[in-house]
Parts: C-alpha cells; structure tokens; sequence
C-alpha cells in the first residue's frame, strides 16, 4: 500500500540555496517546454512529446546557452518536463484548459527526486537522506515510517518555509481495517471502560495495577 506523508524540513544556508536552485529551473524549463510546445503545435499541428523535448534540451539548448540547467538534479527537470507534457496533453484533448505558465511568486512549482541507489531517500527520527542535496532535518521528528520504503519524494516551498513530500511503500499486512457494518451498539462500564456489540472491549486503564500504584 502507497502512502504519502508531508511535513515541514529545515535547511542549512547551502541546502537552501540548491533547493531554490532546483525549484527555479524546474519552473523554468516547465515554462519553456510549454512554450516551445505551443510554437511546435502552431507550425506543424503535431505535439512535442516530453521525451523529445528533453533529449533537445540536453543535447542542443543546455549546450548552446543556460548551462546552468544541468546544475541540478536532472531527474527533477525531467519530471518537471513530463508534467508540463501532461499538462499540454489534456489541454490538446479537451480535459482542461491551457496550463499556465509558473510564476515566481505564486511558488507553485515542486521539485521532484526519485530513489536513484540504495542509500537515497533514507529515512532517520529526525532526518532524511535526499538525492544531490543531502541529509535534510525533518521538523517534526518521528511523523516519516523509518522502516517504510520511500519511492519518491518532492521538494517545495511556501511563505519562505520548506516541507518535503514523500511517497511510501508499507506493508498493507500491517494495515487495520474497519470493521464492515452498519453501526455498532456501546455499553460503558466500570471495571471494563466500554464493551462494543462486535465483541471488541477496552479496558478502563484507571483500574489497572501501574495506575492504582501511582495514585498510592
């Protein structure tokens, strides 16, 4: 079973600066795949797919100017591209309107890092391992399974504050499900704090040995 957890990171001056660096051409090269789509539609009426794109964008346009694309995490700015792909896709298909280009200050641009070996995207209490950034300190310590394995993770900013959103493979063996039905019946006890008509009990902790000992 895949689940998603985000919570809030806190970065180091440098590791802010790479994480800013990689947001802001993600959302360039975002932009300018959607503009060179546009231009490619208008002149022969067929769709520049992303996997075109971006075999031209390393091979001819970070070679002839902005070489400072490859700076970052390429796998980020591919997925940028992709999602710009399907982004055009839908449009083209009549599902959504024409994407808007990102801005700066709307910061709703993500960066994206896949698990490329064994050791990325490794996960501590109160830190996590991070492709071509490091080791990122997670600000609420414990709220990432550590013995969850993470596919994928993505980057983001907002109001100057950080936060890291991460995509986990758990065991669904360990997964709780709620019973089927269509309501249940409680009965509140003394000695017993509530007994349920599915035949699940909870024991009134304030009767137990621990409890009795500490008021005494």
């Amino acid at each position: 079973m895949k689940k998603a957890y985000k919570t809030e990171i806190l970065l180091s001056d440098q590791q802010q600066k790479k994480v800013n660096q990689t947001i802001g051409v993600c959302r360039y090269v975002y932009n300018l795949y959607l503009h060179t789509a546009q231009e490619h539609y208008k002149e022969t009426k067929k769709h520049l797919s992303g996997y075109d794109f971006s075999k031209w964008l390393n091979n001819v346009y970070s070679k002839e100017r902005d070489h400072w694309i490859k700076d970052v995490s390429s796998k980020a700015v591919k997925q940028a591209i992709m999602n710009g792909d399907k982004a055009y896709r839908n449009f083209l298909k009549g599902l959504s309107k024409f994407p808007r280009f990102k801005k700066k200050k709307n910061q709703d641009v993500k960066a994206y890092f896949p698990k490329n070996n064994t050791t990325d995207l490794t996960v501590e209490r109160h830190r996590i391992k991070i492709p071509t950034i490091g080791w990122l300190r997670l600000k609420e310590y414990g709220y990432i399974p550590t013995k969850a394995h993470v596919k994928s993770c993505t980057v983001s900013c907002k109001a100057e504050r950080y936060f890291i959103s991460t995509l986990c493979e758990e065991d669904s063996s360990n997964v709780v499900e709620a019973p089927k039905h269509d309501g249940i019946g409680i009965d509140l006890g003394i000695s017993t704090l509530a007994v349920c008509s599915h035949h699940i009990q909870f024991k009134n902790n304030n009767k137990t040995q621990a409890v009795t000992k500490l008021e005494k």
